[in-house]
């Protein structure tokens, strides 16, 4: 649990007893690959704080699905629209490998913030990065071209060697055919 105490204790600037508190607070789902923590209709009432291995957030439109995100270790998310609002949520969350993801209710962590300042910087914090990828994710959409995009994910990302071409096509806007040309080009 080593990864995620450490971006806990630096996203929560905390003391090691504020940490200690929002971590006895947590509660392990160990999933298995396909096992899926959300469905699109459900209503997200939780956080999510991923030890390790990956989640996918997807969504189907037609007979596709599109890649949202990919969370890795050390990630704090959650489907902020369905969590805060308590409406359906248009996400799925599924394990692309076997991952270790420690979750805390809504009810909890509304208690939890409630006594503990340094949680509540964690949250604070998690959603401005989250604010901050969504960001340049939207000019990256509007403003660069595929391969750019492509680019892009490979330099700051381990994606490329990890998970199927079709989650990262579909993360950056592009066929999968147009994702196998791109890295064609560039060998």
């Amino acid at each position: 649990m080593q990864t995620l105490t450490d971006e806990i204790l630096k996203l929560s600037q905390g003391d090691k007893g504020q940490v200690a508190e929002i971590l006895d607070n947590l509660k392990l789902v160990e999933l298995q690959k396909g096992d899926f923590i959300l469905k699109a209709g459900q209503v997200c009432k939780q956080y999510y704080f991923i030890e390790s291995g990956s989640v996918r957030l997807y969504y189907h439109k037609g007979d596709n699905d599109f890649t949202a995100w990919i969370g890795t270790s050390g990630q704090i998310f959650t489907d902020l629209e369905s969590y805060l609002n308590e409406t359906p949520s248009r996400l799925n969350f599924e394990a692309i490998e076997y991952s270790n993801v420690y979750t805390i209710s809504k009810a909890d962590s509304d208690k939890l913030a409630f006594k503990n300042n340094a949680y509540n910087t964690l949250l604070r914090r998690t959603v401005e990065i989250s604010f901050v990828n969504l960001s340049r994710n939207v000019i990256s959409f509007q403003s660069e071209e595929a391969s750019e995009r492509y680019e892009r994910i490979e330099k700051e990302k381990n994606w490329l060697e990890k998970y199927p071409l079709g989650y990262i096509s579909s993360f950056i806007g592009i066929t999968q055919s147009s994702l196998s040309r791109l890295r064609a080009k560039k060998k």
